[in-house]
């Protein structure tokens, strides 16, 4: 809940609180039925439609009906923390960086990658590694991208003991020598 919400719940309670308290007082007869009654006739015989009445009603209304949509969760794309695990003796968490950091440095080790991005996700069909890479545009890319794949499983597997469904590899760029030579040149 954001600090908007929070505020606005705030005043919403605060004004239930009153309205609760007033009520506990008419049907206590603390209040005095005639100021009831006072206050309903001036509602109604305005004449026409009493504005600021209908506003709080308004206000009141869509309050109400966001905070009953706010309890509902939302289709959103979350976040994945980690992969749980039950065990014999109870549950083990791998975080999700733990299983990137395992990927990337099993994947800087691949011959013919220059760079990488790793992202994990939890699907229906297990857990999925996607690697965005650079590659250096001399080794043969398909074998690259299996050696890639097939290594990266195994060593996610092995070390942290999560089951991949998938890897998949998608190569973004092909830097050749010309180019980061060119690079360093205009760095110096």
């Amino acid at each position: 809940m954001n600090l908007f919400d929070r505020f606005i719940l705030t005043i919403y309670s605060l004004a239930l609180t009153v309205l609760s308290i007033i009520a506990i007082g008419i049907i206590t007869r603390v209040i005095d039925p005639s100021y009831v009654q006072y206050a309903l006739n001036s509602m109604y015989n305005a004449g026409s439609i009493n504005i600021p009445y209908l506003i709080v009603a308004v206000i009141f209304l869509v309050i109400s009906v966001r905070f009953i949509f706010s309890a509902f969760p939302q289709k959103r794309a979350r976040e994945e923390k980690g992969i749980y695990q039950r065990t014999e003796t109870g549950m083990v968490t791998i975080s999700v960086d733990t299983i990137k950091s395992i990927a990337e440095r099993t994947g800087r080790k691949v011959r013919g990658v220059r760079d990488l991005d790793t992202k994990v996700r939890t699907t229906e069909s297990g857990n999925v590694i996607l690697v965005k890479i650079t590659v250096d545009g001399e080794t043969p890319i398909p074998e690259m991208t299996q050696t890639l794949q097939k290594e990266i499983k195994h060593q996610v597997e092995t070390i942290a003991g999560v089951e991949i469904a998938e890897v998949t590899i998608v190569v973004s760029e092909v830097v050749s020598r010309e180019n980061v030579a060119g690079r360093t040149r205009m760095l110096d």
